[in-house]
């Protein structure tokens, strides 16, 4: 069996961990984390790298739902295998047989997700430098006006040092609350090892994903992404 994995680069840390932890050292396409920003340009950029791809006998793939990004994806030659969450964020909270609960009015941050050049910190810094403080404080006020809490979740995957104080900086500008939450990697080693069970959509060949496949139905449709 040939595996192939296409991942959210917003997960690198935690990915690359896994894959250190059980030995599996497939390929991995990474995608940037912009993509995260429409699901409709994510769902054409997966499908353009899954169609790349030749003897291939399975693609895993380190993604949720993602918004939807991921409904009617295809692959002519292999599976998908997919875990069963709502996103990149409820796969490092969730736990072995249980789905996350997300907390609401709460803004999620890890550490490859601050490093992208479209998170909400480069966004901030952005403003810093183009509006000056005052007025970039009251536009991401304004942004995230429905918001109370900043979560920077500790996957064990990387050091809290290297982006805490990034991270207390931005909720201080931006009256939230930071708090840290624990997360794990042990669904991005399942995805690796197996066995694929209840918590992955197994989507065979010439078959395209469907919202069914993730446990939800048309009323009942996962919320967006970060």
């Amino acid at each position: 069996m040939n595996y192939t994995i296409i991942a959210c680069q917003m997960l690198c840390d935690e990915l690359n961990m896994a894959m250190y932890e059980t030995g599996c050292q497939y390929p991995v396409i990474w995608i940037e984390s912009d993509y995260h920003i429409d699901p409709d340009k994510l769902r054409l950029k997966l499908q353009e790298e899954i169609d790349k791809l030749n003897n291939v006998d399975n693609i895993l793939f380190a993604y949720g739902c993602c918004g939807n990004g991921l409904i009617g994806l295809r692959a002519l030659t292999a599976k998908l295998i997919i875990p069963k969450t709502d996103d990149c964020i409820s796969m490092v909270l969730s736990q072995p047989g249980k789905r996350y609960e997300r907390h609401k009015e709460t803004y999620f941050l890890t550490r490859s997700w601050m490093e992208s050049s479209k998170s909400i910190l480069n966004e901030y810094l952005h403003a810093l430098k183009k509006y000056g403080e005052k007025r970039a404080k009251r536009l991401f006020e304004l942004m995230l006006k429905h918001y109370n809490y900043l979560m920077l979740i500790d996957t064990g995957a990387y050091d809290l040092a290297s982006c805490s104080p990034e991270a207390e900086k931005l909720a201080n500008n931006t009256n939230l609350k930071l708090i840290v939450e624990k997360g794990d990697i042990w669904f991005l080693k399942k995805l690796l090892t197996g066995p694929y069970d209840d918590d992955f959509c197994i989507v065979e060949k010439d078959t395209a994903v469907n919202i069914s496949d993730f446990g939800y139905d048309y009323l009942k449709m996962p919320q967006q992404t970060l």
